[in-house]
């Protein structure tokens, strides 16, 4: 079994989306034997008083994504084009 220090060395000497890929995959190694995967941003944010739940999304890139007015949820269906669907 390699060192910790030993895989440091190894994951700080590849290119930064080579990193990325290692994180995944240590991500999907602790999801497939049930331990808490966490992502990092979220785990190291500082308190800010959001849910964790809404600092992942944010750390996700989720929230934030589409910008309208704060009336969308009443004015939806004049902003969306429906012309595409199909059906009865």
């Amino acid at each position: 079994m390699p060192k910790p220090n030993d895989l440091h060395t190894e994951i700080d000497a590849l290119p930064p989306h080579l990193r990325a890929e290692v994180q995944d995959f240590v991500q999907f190694v602790k999801l497939k034997h049930g331990l808490p995967a966490a992502p990092a941003a979220v785990a190291n944010a500082p308190d800010s008083g959001d849910s964790p739940f809404f600092q992942a999304l944010e750390a996700a890139g989720l929230v934030g994504c589409i910008e309208t007015d704060e009336q969308l949820s009443t004015t939806y269906k004049g902003r969306l084009d429906f012309s595409a669907k199909t059906g009865s």
